[in-house]
């Protein structure tokens, strides 16, 4: 029986541990920075709850993110796929606890939980509309959780994996509508306002550096004949076919966008005369050196080429992102009137 001291003793213990619980809600709700957030719990939840280690899974809009807190830091990484262990209790979709000193049926114990000092883990899963938005499995140290310890990593388990989705979820949607904002939805590729962008920064990169850089103008030959013979639907197969093509030609300290209509503009970082006109040939080549396939109104493969107008920044005039668009278009021209699939370049 509890005598009266040892009966403040624990419920003094007790609002000692709610006190640290209140405290860490309410620091974490004014933090909107995932990593500083789970380097607080890594440092806090031991004050409520004898919690020594912890792992939060949660889904994303493509894949998941784990997080995993030991030795006072918290390890934040995303993957396509789930470990076996959080796998297999991710499809449960139930509550489990596990003592590490008996035989565990199912997954291995994962590294993070291996210890002579982890006595007992217990694993939470969140169900948000009948669908699993995560999993929290946590680690007790020297002894089993206790039923008021279990109380605590509920609690503070569903505030803290809401508080990460919400902020993923925000996240997620902030970077969605710079996207769509930023690209063009037929082809994926930037639109003519990020890649116009993109070039006069390039410029300004340039003439600080004083590094070469050069632009090509590319345009798909006889696309209109496409358009008119086998209808729009395969206009925009071949569209997204030739961005495609370009895009993995494309280096990765280059840009590409969507010009205009079937127009697209590379923008070359230092990159002169020579390399910009190999560059150039060298797409053109993977271009037509493969038909394009195209489903409606049924299924045939079409013979597509692209010409194209070069030119490169001349570093001893001052040259704006209109007068340079305007060399690559006179090039490009000329690249047309010369019989097309052919590249020409402009001094």
């Amino acid at each position: 029986m509890i005598n009266g001291t040892q009966w403040n003793e624990l419920t003094a213990q007790q609002l000692v541990r709610y006190e640290a619980l209140f405290k860490l809600l309410d620091e974490i709700q004014s933090l909107e920075d995932i990593g500083q957030i789970c380097r607080l719990v890594v440092l806090r939840w031991k004050y409520f709850a004898n919690v020594t280690r912890w792992r939060l899974v949660l889904v994303k809009e493509q894949g998941f993110m784990t997080i995993d807190g030991i030795r006072g830091e918290a390890v934040v990484s995303e993957s396509a796929e789930l470990s076996q262990w959080d796998l297999h209790f991710y499809k449960l979709q139930v509550p489990h606890s596990i003592r590490t000193s008996e035989h565990i049926n199912g997954p291995v114990l994962p590294d993070i939980f291996k210890g002579n000092d982890i006595i007992e883990v217990q694993i939470l899963p969140f169900i948000r509309m009948n669908s699993c938005i995560g999993l929290l499995s946590v680690a007790s140290r020297h002894e089993p959780f206790s039923d008021i310890d279990k109380k605590f990593i509920r609690i503070f388990g569903n505030y803290f994996a809401n508080r990460i989705s919400e902020i993923l979820f925000r996240k997620q949607a902030t970077e969605a509508l710079m996207i769509k904002a930023s690209t063009d939805s037929l082809t994926g590729l930037l639109n003519r306002g990020q890649i116009i962008e993109k070039l006069g920064n390039q410029i300004a990169s340039a003439r600080y550096s004083n590094e070469p850089l050069g632009i090509a103008l590319a345009d798909i030959d006889h696309f209109k004949n496409i358009n008119d013979t086998y209808g729009h639907l395969a206009g925009d197969d071949v569209l997204r076919e030739i961005s495609r093509r370009l895009q993995k030609q494309t280096r990765s300290s280059d840009f590409l966008g969507r010009y205009g209509g079937e127009e697209f503009l590379f923008v070359f970082f230092q990159c002169g005369e020579d390399l910009v006109n190999r560059i150039a040939e060298r797409i053109r080549t993977y271009v037509a050196n493969t038909p394009i396939r195209v489903e409606k109104p049924e299924p045939q493969d079409l013979n597509v080429t692209i010409s194209l107008g070069t030119t490169c920044l001349k570093q001893s005039f001052e040259t704006t992102v209109e007068a340079l668009l305007a060399r690559a278009d006179r090039a490009l021209y000329r690249a047309k009137a010369d019989g097309r699939n052919c590249i020409s370049y402009e001094n």
